[in-house]
């Protein structure tokens, strides 16, 4: 491939885009089965040919840069249609259906506004999502299924798909300095969606005193707790998939930078892999690599 008079790789391309969805040279390496420092040389030689930088210079960890940014969501796209095309030249199951299970808050903040990307690639197939609940839903019936925490699935597969990491929000409004420290609480609004429970998860996991704030609000949900934050009523826990897309449009903010908690998993719940068909198998893949580019995922 030429870009200008110079030449690109396509393997240099593929090199970029598991760097920039792990943002770790490393991790990329093993994924690709490479050196950490082909990846480096596959990077480098892609904003050679570019003449621009694609990630950040001078920093512990790695960051995209703007046309860094565009380039991945380029390539990205051009590799899931490549995936989707392959896929489909090879066996006909995408003019089928496709059954996916997930939490309701997962599905609404996450899943769905993903979802044209992928249905994009598979105009032939019909697709039902379904609700999850902590009481799970006969799965017979589902191909793919995301869980959180412990669920019973008998003689299904499961597999962690991300660890869950909590941390607090606010409206820009609200952050007083570059940086609160959690005392600085006492004086605030607390948003709860469980009863307080999450939050004693934070203030433990900090070390943190929970002396009883100045106001609290209870809500019903996620989203009407991560609502409520970003019109600056008060200080509500977010995770990367409810509300990680609030942070990036910069509408909520971290006050306490990178304190947070581990709360729970989310795990992969799919069908044996014998009885796996290509649609679900397909989607799996897509899901997987959709999860591992969400910012703050582990």
């Amino acid at each position: 491939m030429r870009i200008g008079s110079r030449h690109l790789p396509l393997n240099a391309l593929q090199g970029f885009e598991s760097a920039g969805r792990h943002l770790n040279m490393r991790a990329a390496g093993e994924e690709l089965n490479v050196t950490q420092s082909a990846i480096s040389h596959q990077v480098r030689s892609i904003e050679k040919a570019l003449g621009k930088a694609l990630f950040e210079p001078n920093r512990r960890r790695l960051v995209l840069t703007d046309d860094g940014k565009r380039l991945l969501s380029a390539v990205r796209e051009a590799l899931d249609g490549i995936t989707a095309t392959a896929l489909q030249l090879g066996e006909d199951a995408y003019a089928g259906t496709l059954t996916v299970a997930a939490p309701p808050a997962f599905s609404t903040q996450w899943l769905i506004p993903r979802l044209p990307r992928f249905l994009a690639h598979y105009p032939d197939l019909s697709l039902t999502l379904e609700r999850l609940s902590t009481q799970g839903i006969p799965l017979p019936k589902v191909d793919v299924a995301v869980a959180f925490n412990a669920i019973d699935f008998p003689g299904m597969r499961v597999k962690t798909l991300a660890e869950l990491e909590m941390f607090p929000v606010c409206a820009p409004s609200l952050l007083p300095t570059r940086q609160m420290q959690p005392e600085q609480l006492r004086d605030a609004t607390l948003i709860h969606e469980d009863g307080g429970a999450i939050w004693s998860r934070w203030f433990a996991a900090t070390g943190a005193d929970p002396a009883a704030p100045r106001r609290s609000i209870h809500v019903a949900s996620t989203q009407d707790a991560l609502a409520l934050a970003r019109a600056g009523a008060g200080f509500a826990i977010n995770d990367p998939f409810m509300g990680g897309h609030f942070l990036t449009d910069g509408t909520l903010v971290r006050p306490f930078g990178e304190l947070s908690f581990t709360y729970g998993q989310y795990s992969l719940v799919t069908q044996p892999p014998e009885r796996l068909g290509a649609a679900a198998g397909g989607f799996v893949d897509w899901l997987v690599r959709e999860i591992e580019a969400t910012p703050g995922h582990r």
